[in-house]
């Protein structure tokens, strides 16, 4: 009688990796390739680490059983845009990252203080107005950042040039974006048992492989600009690569540690949304009471560690958890398990990684974009007592994709 639990919280776990995987390495490629193609595969593995982390760590300490924890939008919507403007400006990549990492840093110290600090309960009254506009802001900033890889323009091209020189776009880009977009949109129709971003995944690959047998040009790895690129995850390499990121910090200045105390502090508050958010609904679904305090110790804890590790930050994510639930994860064992099966990919698969195309990382990430907007809002423009909040969400979506949150 207890073989059954133990194999639901495993095939939650499961689940719920297949789920977090492919929007993990998806978000860690959006950061990191407006510094160039050659840190693309930086990204996947940043995102591969981060999902790790939290994963282990997160469900671990957090307050929230059957939580899965793992890199978001909102963190790569911020740190995407970072990395963009930074790299408009002429910064060295090296600086970019080690600035990334102080802001992934300094966020997760703050939802760890938030939780000491008993805020976790005061954050779920914010106003409804205020977080629809900030996911609806963190959902366009996401589409807008993924349109030129979508279209195949070279990397660091921005957007306005993208859409204006069709010259730069690659039809093989296009056609395995869409291919990835539409079986995404099509997959809950057709089955509930794979999630929609592996079988998406799964044709924007098999569409690649399409024009690779007729391109010979396709099939190689090294200096494509449509593939991640090959991952290096051999032990020295990885430490070699973080003592580089942390060589900048000693020529940093008081200026520069205040510049990244915006951008922490609203990664944090996004970050701390966004899994509370979850974890209401995982309540309401469960019958249960999560503990808002606890768990934003546990992932400001599991957010320090993934950004010390060279990882991506992330939060309670409400795909993949709802997977897990229904998959039969029962405890906080499920989410162990998760977080576990991530590590066997990064350990054995990331070859594997390096071959994905980027513009079906880009067509996952449009959806992801496209589901985080409240189309539910233009409801409030019916009622006339409702227009004062439509307008308030208006203002807060302007200010986020203006200014990048």
């Amino acid at each position: 009688m207890r073989i059954g639990p133990r194999i639901g919280e495993f095939w939650g776990g499961l689940g719920a990796m297949l789920v977090a995987v492919p929007s993990s390495i998806a978000f860690g490629v959006a950061v990191f390739a407006p510094l160039g193609d050659a840190y693309a595969a930086q990204g996947a593995l940043a995102g591969i680490l981060g999902a790790t982390v939290l994963g282990l760590i997160a469900p671990a300490l957090g307050g929230t059983p059957r939580l899965i924890s793992a890199p978001c939008a909102p963190a790569a919507a911020v740190l995407s845009a970072l990395a963009l403007e930074a790299a408009a400006r002429g910064v060295p990549a090296g600086s970019v990252l080690l600035q990334l990492t102080l802001v992934c840093l300094a966020a997760g110290a703050l939802q760890l203080a938030f939780g000491l600090a008993g805020i976790g309960r005061l954050i779920r009254y914010m106003p409804y107005p205020v977080v629809s506009g900030y996911l609806t802001g963190v959902g366009l900033i996401i589409i807008l950042s993924q349109v030129p890889k979508f279209l195949g323009a070279p990397s660091g091209v921005p957007l306005a040039d993208a859409l204006a020189a069709p010259s730069l776009w690659h039809g093989t880009a296009i056609a395995v974006g869409a291919a990835t977009l539409t079986v995404m949109l099509l997959a809950p129709r057709l089955t509930q048992l794979v999630p929609a971003a592996i079988l998406g995944l799964g044709a924007g690959i098999i569409a690649y492989l399409g024009f690779a047998l007729a391109d010979p040009a396709l099939r190689v790895l090294a200096q494509n600009p449509l593939l991640v690129g090959e991952l290096d995850v051999t032990p020295g390499r990885f430490l070699a690569a973080l003592a580089e990121r942390w060589q900048g910090f000693g020529g940093l200045d008081v200026d520069d540690l205040v510049q990244i105390l915006v951008p922490g502090a609203t990664l944090a508050i996004l970050l701390s949304i966004d899994t509370l958010k979850t974890c209401v609904v995982l309540d309401a679904l469960t019958r249960s009471r999560h503990d808002s305090n606890r768990e934003l110790f546990g992932q400001g804890v599991a957010n320090l560690a993934a950004a010390a590790a060279g990882g991506m930050p992330g939060a309670g994510t409400m795909g993949a958890t709802l997977v897990n639930l229904t998959s039969g994860g029962q405890t906080r064992v499920s989410a162990l398990i998760e977080g576990a099966l991530v590590l066997v990919v990064l350990l054995a698969l990331s070859p594997m990684v390096g071959g994905l195309p980027i513009a079906a990382l880009a067509g996952i990430l449009v959806l992801v974009g496209a589901r985080m907007i409240d189309w539910r809002s233009f409801a409030f423009l019916r009622n006339r007592s409702t227009v004062l909040d439509f307008a308030v969400i208006a203002a807060v979506v302007v200010v986020a994709v203006g200014y990048s949150l």
